[in-house]
């Protein structure tokens, strides 16, 4: 009979446990006191038997598939966008003019001949399907794999075409991004967050009760968060399926997760006690660390060593409970330290890059130059994301005010960049000493030198910096080719 308990005793949470699996049994009597992270006020928890599992823990498979194997683009169903029509009461579309989704490409529309409103959103081909397949080809170099973070695009046909192009699985951050890649088929998913909501937990629960081939992940750094899941679980009555989970190591000042390994280990080693969580490796995130001394690359550098360290002591106790373990990390800025830092722990290497399949002329571009200079890569992302706008006053010399706003494009990390200029239909050249210096809801400011006068009517076009703040202001968004032919059309489902 496999069995176990929490209980509180004095300050701290002592668990008791009573195990078949030896592993379990690593866990007996180990006290985690109030002076690391926990406080006195924990409520009883009573830990039910473990679900009888079809692969036996360590396997090489789990859900039907083999560990490393790719999710099959075919797996998802785009059919639901079959039937989604458009039409002017979507920001883009020509007034009095509606057509499917599907066949927006067929409408003939050319965003320099005006045959749409402005200000819209276009995603250039041709620089997609590069990033798409750059990027996998990079982490495939590094024996690394991509689930990339699809909330940047929470786009169903660009996550298709990432998948499509070898993309383990992919990456979400909330329960609704979760129920958007469910309903189009994505069956490998990890959740970089924690839920610990009740409703979120048991929506969970039932998902993967209704989904036996969903190869699913949810991060904890706290025993409260094993408490809520482990209850959530219980809750789904005998035929829940444990919930796969990684311990989340974070740092000082940072955002979640455990401050340190110490805590960490005491969180996996929490994690692989309880019967209705499986571990299955660990999970960082290092895109906002801010360090004290030194660059940003050599802060992640040490960081990466910690989770390397982390990993290493997992291994040494058998806390894992998939074979091989993850051990993921990697945002859109500092992946190639990342997995530089990973390799050689006989980890699955799990990046989760978002921003890439876009990538952007801001922040990223600036990082992305650091990273073609480390690796010696000729050829690195290409900005594909561009917002269109017209000119629509003068009001000074060197002042422009376009048409579009803080609501078509993102200012959380700088300002747009003015680009291309496109006159009289025209196909667009190279905007040059021009700065967006602010922005309203609707409006944008442009300066520009004498030089390069613009005129009422010219359509600009902007880069953006951080694509994810961007894409979350467009329900459809143009993809075209490279004289700016409207090809097709991608719906977002923010």
């Amino acid at each position: 009979m496999i069995a176990g308990r929490y209980r509180c005793e004095g300050v701290g949470l002592r668990v008791h446990t009573r195990y078949e699996n030896p592993h379990r049994a690593l866990f007996d009597g180990v006290s985690f006191k109030k002076n690391l992270f926990l406080s006195s006020n924990h409520s009883m928890i009573h830990a039910s038997a473990k679900r009888a599992e079809s692969v036996a823990p360590g396997s090489a498979l789990q859900n039907g598939r083999p560990h490393g194997c790719m999710m099959k683009a075919d797996a998802m169903n785009l059919e639901l966008l079959n039937d989604l029509v458009l039409d002017e009461t979507i920001k883009g579309i020509p007034p009095g003019h509606s057509a499917r989704l599907l066949d927006v490409g067929k409408m003939g529309w050319n965003l320099m001949r005006g045959d749409v409103p402005l200000p819209a959103a276009v995603l250039r081909e041709s620089a997609l399907d590069h990033n798409s397949r750059w990027m996998q080809a990079f982490v495939a170099r590094r024996n690394a794999v991509i689930a990339p973070h699809v909330k940047t695009t929470m786009a169903p046909q660009i996550m298709e075409r990432q998948l499509r192009d070898g993309a383990w699985g992919v990456t979400v951050a909330t329960l609704h991004q979760l129920k958007v890649c469910r309903r189009f088929g994505i069956d490998r998913i990890v959740l970089a967050n924690q839920l610990v909501g009740k409703l979120e937990l048991d929506a969970l629960v039932a998902e993967l009760s209704a989904s036996p081939g969903l190869d699913f992940f949810m991060l904890v750094d706290s025993l409260e968060g094993i408490q809520a899941a482990c209850e959530a679980v219980r809750r789904g009555g005998a035929n829940a399926s444990p919930i796969q989970v990684l311990v989340e190591r974070g740092y000082l000042g940072g955002r979640t997760g455990c401050r340190d390994n110490e805590q960490a280990l005491a969180i996996a080693r929490a994690a692989r006690a309880a019967p209705e969580l499986k571990l299955c490796g660990v999970e960082a995130f290092e895109g906002l660390l801010k360090p004290k001394n030194g660059g940003p690359a050599d802060a992640v550098a040490a960081f990466v060593d910690e989770i390397v360290a982390l990993f290493g002591s997992c291994a040494t106790e058998a806390l894992f409970e998939r074979t091989p373990p993850l051990v993921t990390a990697g945002g859109s800025s500092f992946y190639d330290i990342v997995m530089d830092g990973l390799a050689g722990t006989g980890a699955q290497i799990v990046t989760r890059s978002g921003c890439y399949v876009s990538h952007d002329s801001g922040v990223y571009q600036a990082e992305q130059k650091r990273i073609l200079a480390a690796t010696a890569e000729s050829v690195g992302l290409i900005n594909a994301l561009e917002i269109w706008t017209h000119v629509q006053s003068c009001p000074e010399p060197g002042l422009a005010i376009l048409t579009a706003g803080k609501r078509d494009f993102g200012t959380d990390s700088g300002f747009p960049v003015p680009l291309l200029i496109s006159r009289d239909g025209e196909m667009p050249v190279r905007l040059r000493d021009c700065e967006i210096i602010a922005s309203n809801d609707q409006h944008a400011y442009l300066r520009y030198p004498q030089t390069a006068p613009l005129k009422i009517g010219d359509r600009v076009g902007l880069g953006i910096s951080h694509p994810c703040t961007t894409f979350d202001k467009w329900d459809v968004l143009f993809l075209v080719n490279d004289a700016y032919d409207i090809t097709g059309a991608v719906k977002t489902y923010f």
